[in-house]
């Protein structure tokens, strides 16, 4: 019997050009999304989603699963964005955390980290139970993103040794990153519908 997990639903659309997001908009006002091919959203080949969770997990060799506090940020930090790609029968319960040693920058829509010595990132705390769970949050970020540890700092002060998180694969100084901070707001408005109207039902 195959008991090889399903895909999981496709990461979001590349990044349009970065002038598309440079504004001057007040608080109270979500600017226009940029338009989006209307191919962005076709599911990834499997046979390469196979082998970016083999090149993911290359580090990690032979070792068995253990549970894990994921730091999430971006996107991720919604959770029917989660549920829908996890393939969660309930809405995940997250918990608010930050993070030292790292900043955000921008690249085009999505943000990543970059290390920051003297900066920190708020986000979420999840508890990744399930190594399927961790190939999908793996697939959904792409290979443009690899996973680091971190310490995450929860609200009253409660740390949580050896989280993960994903951070910018290139180099910190890239062309492709721009400045800038994630809009929440913005996201849930214009594209999160991209990801969570093909969740599938839990099996």
């Amino acid at each position: 019997m195959d008991h090889t997990p399903p895909p999981p639903p496709p990461p979001p659309p590349p990044p349009p050009p970065p002038h598309l997001f440079k504004s001057s908009r007040s608080a109270s006002v979500v600017s226009p999304p940029p338009p989006v091919s209307s191919g962005a959203f076709e599911p990834i080949d499997k046979a390469h989603y196979w082998q970016f969770l083999k090149d993911t997990k290359a580090n990690i060799p032979g070792e068995p699963f253990q549970p894990f506090y994921m730091f999430l940020y971006g996107s991720l930090m919604d959770p029917d964005v989660l549920q829908a790609i996890l393939d969660l029968s309930e809405l995940p319960t997250t918990r608010p955390a930050t993070i030292s040693g790292f900043c955000i920058k921008m690249w085009g829509i999505y943000p990543t980290l970059i290390p920051c010595h003297s900066r920190s990132v708020t986000g979420t705390a999840w508890k990744v139970t399930s190594e399927a769970h961790f190939d999908r949050l793996a697939a959904y970020e792409t290979a443009a993103y690899r996973w680091v540890e971190c310490d995450a700092v929860l609200e009253g002060g409660e740390v949580l040794r050896n989280c993960r998180t994903f951070c910018w694969a290139g180099e910190p100084d890239s062309r492709e990153l721009e400045d800038g901070s994630f809009d929440l707001e913005r996201y849930q408005k214009y594209f999160k519908s991209s990801v969570t109207r093909r969740r599938s039902p839990v099996p």
